[in-house]
């Protein structure tokens, strides 16, 4: 397996689909620093019983994770300035919205990740000699389509 190297790498935001499913977003949050997603992690339930030597568990629900990332902030980006009228706007209905993390570039090949999320936070941060930065983090809903790109 090759390496994926972050140039190129981008996080796309748009609307879904009816009941809230994936719909290919083709417009880019600008000015990315850094971009995670923190994964799968599934729950355990504890089957044990009083005979039971070890513990005992199956497979609980899945929760797909966060996507965390970092950005200089812009004001004249759109898509910076979708995610703050999301917090404003959304405070009682979080508004899901597509999601699609694009690891590499076309020429570097790499990985996509497609999914729904609900922008849970953007927080603000600016120091002597450093650009303004924004976090943003989206806690992800449903499943995560992964696509290898060859």
């Amino acid at each position: 397996m090759a390496a994926i190297p972050s140039f190129g790498s981008s996080l796309k935001m748009g609307a879904t689909g009816a009941g809230n499913t994936y719909t290919a977003p083709t417009v880019a949050v600008g000015e990315v620093t850094s971009l995670n997603l923190d994964g799968l992690t599934a729950a355990t339930i504890d089957v044990s019983n009083i005979t039971s030597r070890f513990r005992q568990f199956i497979p609980g629900i899945i929760d797909s994770g966060t996507i965390s990332c970092e950005v200089n902030l812009d004001a004249d980006d759109a898509q910076q300035a979708a995610i703050i009228d999301l917090l404003d706007a959304s405070a009682s209905a979080p508004t899901p919205r597509s999601f699609l993390l694009e690891y590499g570039d076309a020429n570097n090949k790499g990985a996509k990740f497609e999914c729904v999320g609900i922008v849970t936070s953007m927080s603000f941060k600016g120091a002597v000699g450093e650009a303004v930065t924004a976090s943003i983090s989206i806690k992800l809903t449903g499943s995560i389509n992964f696509v290898d790109v060859d």
